[in-house]
């Protein structure tokens, strides 16, 4: 049975067994190949390698276009589209309700947004190949970034959109049937928001109180 995230003298372990270990690394793994889907996309890296020396220049002249579209703003399309997938959107939302601003900041800051996400999910990945799960006061909040981009990972494939749907959600997994995927999907959400709010209800514990 899995054990809360506790403060040590050397920052915090959490008990999980090898079964649960091994789903957050695959959810973690899921969400990394989404971003990383998606950054191919943008760059037209999941066209087949060119085969030559002039397929290779052409694919240089495009990374040089898109870099400098991201420096001085002269994309003529007037920015860049959110993602079509619904938990991508809540991955990387806009910055703006003004859509010709958030295209075009989303031009500028995607892609780094992208690289932050990708780090923090693979050293969640790396963190959970131990037994017990340990983090360092660095990697604390790390961890706590990737279990948050794994729950609104799955918060988005299962219609949660407010409390009371989260709610709905709760109470479904705690019915302990795991018969659908959509059940299956309702206990890692419920799972990974326990989780997560053990780590940081431990990373408060040892906050030095205001004076």
């Amino acid at each position: 049975m899995a054990r809360a995230f506790r403060a040590t003298t050397r920052g915090y372990k959490a008990d999980l067994e090898s079964h649960e270990r091994r789903l957050l690394s695959q959810l973690c793994a899921d969400v990394i190949t989404m971003l990383e889907t998606r950054g191919k996309q943008l760059t037209g890296d999941d066209a087949p390698a060119g085969t030559d020396a002039e397929d290779d220049y052409a694919h240089f002249r495009r990374e040089l276009a898109g870099l400098g579209d991201q420096i001085d703003g002269s994309d003529a399309a007037g920015g860049l589209a959110p993602p079509d997938d619904a938990a991508l959107a809540r991955l990387l939302p806009d910055a703006s309700s003004d859509p010709q601003e958030a295209a075009q900041f989303r031009r500028l800051s995607e892609s780094s947004l992208r690289e932050s996400k990708l780090a923090d999910l693979r050293a969640a990945r790396m963190a959970l190949e131990g037994e017990p799960v340990s983090l360092t006061e660095e990697q604390a909040p790390v961890f706590g970034r990737a279990l948050n981009d794994v729950r609104l990972t799955l918060a988005s494939r299962l219609g949660v959109e407010d409390e009371a749907d989260a709610e709905q959600i709760h109470q479904m997994a705690k019915a302990g049937s795991a018969a659908t995927t959509e059940a299956l999907m309702a206990e890692l959400y419920a799972f990974s928001t326990w989780l997560q709010e053990t780590l940081f209800s431990a990373m408060l514990d040892v906050m030095p109180e205001d004076d």
